[in-house]
């Protein structure tokens, strides 16, 4: 024979009307080895689930042979994968001639979104991030190269911005030696500062998601600069992000890049984050960040509109000297 765990979930948010399209999954709590599956089920319109399960020896090893249950709710977040929303009490010792009603009620927060009014077509650098410069040693002139000021861009476009100044009308980079060029030179050596290198380099060294020998991962190290995100644009101030792209201590960490924060939409339910961007490589074309605060192990799934292999990011300090 076979019972059943049923129930209902609502919203307590809206009224207690039904939730339909959780993942709903029962276990039976085991200490201290691991919980036992029991059987998982889909909220339907009405918010109904129903999950049967064989009787059977559960709690195996203690005393009272009856499992110990409690469901778990999980719900799809922008990127399609489950995320965790929910857990019940536990119904210990459950008599197993008898099916078990468990009803939840969860609150499915509206998203959050705000602003600084900061425009990428309006307020960023219309030419794009790349710079030719010929190094010199002394008196000898080397070959010249490409380089990037993202850093720079990124400054100097939150500087203007913060003095009520429109970025110069240019979409060619400005040349080496010129007013622009050497502001921008000057900014990007400002957002390399020891104490940004240092906290690039941390990031970039941490894992993907927490294994045995590294408990610390990116997405954890991510997360915790989201409350002071957060915080600066809901105060209408644009943030200098350092996005993480390099991996490992050892990898380059110019493959690193740094982008303006212009404004959040975030899903508490689903902890899903969307961040708008003002990127230098892409003048013009304002940009996202979306990624997920609430996946297990640390993880992410990071997607950076502009390239996918964004891994993390972190404030930069010197957005907050960009005054004079």
């Amino acid at each position: 024979m076979s019972r059943q765990i049923f129930g209902k979930i609502s919203d307590s948010l809206s009224g207690g009307q039904p939730v339909q399209g959780l993942r709903v999954m029962a276990w039976d709590e085991d200490w201290p080895g691991g919980d036992d599956y029991m059987g998982r089920a889909y909220t339907d319109q009405q918010g109904n689930y129903s999950i049967r399960y064989a009787e059977g020896i559960w709690d195996a090893g203690l005393s009272s042979g009856q499992p110990d249950i409690y469901i778990t709710l999980e719900i799809k977040n922008a990127r399609d994968r489950w995320v965790h929303l929910g857990k019940s009490q536990v119904f210990r010792d459950h008599d197993l001639s008898q099916d078990l009603r468990i009803d939840m009620q969860v609150s499915l927060v509206p998203a959050e979104q705000n602003t600084t009014g900061f425009s990428a077509g309006e307020h960023g650098f219309h030419f794009k991030n790349s710079f030719q410069v010929k190094p010199q040693i002394l008196t000898l002139e080397l070959e010249e190269k490409g380089m990037g000021f993202c850093g720079g861009m990124c400054a100097g476009a939150l500087k203007r911005y913060k003095h009520n100044l429109s970025p110069p009308g240019d979409h060619l980079p400005p040349t080496q030696g010129t007013p622009l060029f050497n502001e921008l030179a000057q900014l990007q050596v400002r957002s390399m500062f020891p104490s940004v290198l240092a906290k690039m380099y941390q990031f970039q060294s941490a894992p993907d998601q927490v294994d045995q020998f590294r408990k610390t991962s990116i997405g954890e190290l991510t997360r915790s600069e989201w409350p002071a995100l957060k915080a600066a644009l809901n105060s209408g101030n644009p943030t200098i992000l350092v996005l993480i792209r390099a991996s490992g201590t050892f990898d380059n960490p110019t493959k690193n890049h740094q982008v303006l924060a212009t404004g959040y939409t975030y899903q508490p339910t689903t902890k899903d984050l969307l961040i708008n961007t003002y990127d230098p490589n892409k003048p013009d074309q304002p940009q996202t960040l979306s990624m997920n605060l609430g996946l297990p192990e640390g993880r992410l799934w990071m997607h950076d509109s502009a390239k996918t292999t964004t891994r993390g990011f972190f404030i930069s300090p010197v957005g907050e000297t960009i005054s004079e």
